[in-house]
């Protein structure tokens, strides 16, 4: 592995992560000092945040240790291509690698390169070269060694919660697999015109893509066509990993309107009489049918994507009669579900709660203050690990189509 000062590897670090991770940048200078004197500081203080203190860590571990990744040096992207070819083999320590004459007419790098990407992986304790017999693994899952660099688009992950354990869980599954993490991330001072995100919405991603630094990319939020189109172009893998995919042709997304049937099938068997249905507005349009279709065009059905959304959707059904409020509400959102719920719990006599269906995100572990609610669950964790198998396997197989895949939420039983 590459060493250099420490004083080097802040200074590249604190770069990379102020074009990349704007807001991270000033907790990487504060903790600077502390990294020459005790790497494991990051183990225990950052922000007060537990759910950026996750991403904060993986993010700026992974920076650290692996710098030496960035360079353009040919040795070092033949010991990633090296690495990569390792765990896409799925070697085991004692497996003899493929001749040099093998490994050079693959990697199309020459037998010098090849030659000095071996000895730094045998000094780093990942090969073995024994003379005139060949080259041996030794730990294919050594750390600081990354086969492939993967960038992610995201935004808003210090202000949602679902955005924070995504990202998160992806993270932490692509280090799994031995990659290394570059995050891309949406400014607010970018102009954008519709829902869709383009390119340049994310700095340093255009410039990434044609240098041909990422191997695959996971987006949390849509592309436009145009800029689909233009990731195909370099020829990088991308999979999109969140709730509905809109036009993006390869990922995990969540299956809102099989959902949806399950739900009005199993409500009717407690006959509600005046159900209600709270959800995002970006999900509205695939699931409203289906719940008209089960309770009737003349049900009542709320939109909303805040907090201060939700406070005012409950301030609506406190002012309903009694004998008109709803007795079931279905939450197609659990961060919805819990500040509708909490309203109306401080408001209302328990008698007089409605009762609730709640679309549920494990990680979370939210108490919600409705009688006896019916839950239908998600796990991020293998949501998140669904993407980036998909990414995984597309890359190993050298295709730029990954599939997609409708994840199913059940009840919870």
């Amino acid at each position: 592995m590459k060493t250099f000062e420490h004083g080097q590897a802040m200074r590249q670090t604190e770069i990379t992560i102020r074009q990349n991770t704007p807001g991270v940048s000033a907790f990487f200078i504060e903790c600077s000092v502390f990294f020459e004197k005790n790497l494991h500081f990051f183990l225990f203080t950052l922000d007060n945040s537990p759910f950026l203190l996750i991403i904060n860590t993986v993010n700026c571990f992974l920076f650290l240790e692996r710098g030496a990744f960035m360079t353009e040096r040919k040795t070092e992207q033949a010991k990633s291509l090296l690495v990569r070819y390792i765990r896409d083999q799925q070697m085991k320590r004692g497996d003899r690698l493929p001749p040099q004459d093998f490994l050079r007419k693959t990697f199309k790098f020459g037998t010098a390169t090849i030659s000095a990407a071996i000895n730094e992986l045998k000094d780093d304790g990942v090969l073995e070269v024994r003379d005139k017999v060949g080259v041996f693994v030794i730990d294919p899952n050594a750390d600081g060694h990354a086969g492939r660099t993967i960038g992610i688009t995201m935004r808003h992950a210090e202000n949602s919660l679902y955005y924070s354990c995504i990202l998160t869980a992806l993270q932490m599954r692509l280090v799994e697999e031995g990659c290394m993490i570059r995050l891309f991330r949406y400014q607010k001072e970018t102009e954008r015109k519709g829902i869709f995100f383009q390119i340049d919405d994310f700095p340093g991603l255009r410039r990434s893509l044609e240098n041909q630094e990422l191997q695959g990319l996971i987006h949390l939020d849509d592309f436009s066509m145009q800029s689909l189109k233009f990731i195909r172009s370099k020829k990088v893998p991308l999979v999109f990993v969140g709730s509905l995919g809109g036009i993006a042709p390869n990922g995990v997304v969540y299956d809102q309107a099989r959902t949806m049937r399950e739900i009005g099938i199993r409500l009717k068997r407690e006959n509600p009489r005046r159900p209600a249905l709270i959800c995002q507005p970006s999900v509205l349009k695939c699931v409203q049918d289906h719940f008209q279709e089960a309770f009737g065009h003349d049900k009542k059905i709320y939109a909303g994507s805040s907090i201060p959304d939700a406070e005012k959707i409950a301030d609506e059904i406190l002012r309903m009669p009694d004998r008109e409020r709803h007795d079931w509400i279905i939450y197609m959102d659990d961060i919805l579900a819990l500040a509708v719920t909490s309203r109306l719990a401080v408001s209302l006599p328990p008698e007089k709660l409605p009762r609730a269906v709640i679309m549920r995100n494990l990680q979370f572990q939210m108490r919600y203050p409705a009688k006896d609610p019916i839950f239908y669950d998600s796990n991020l964790s293998e949501f998140a690990s669904i993407g980036v198998s998909l990414l995984m396997g597309a890359m190993k197989e050298g295709k730029l189509d990954a599939g997609k895949v409708y994840y199913h939420q059940t009840e919870s039983k």
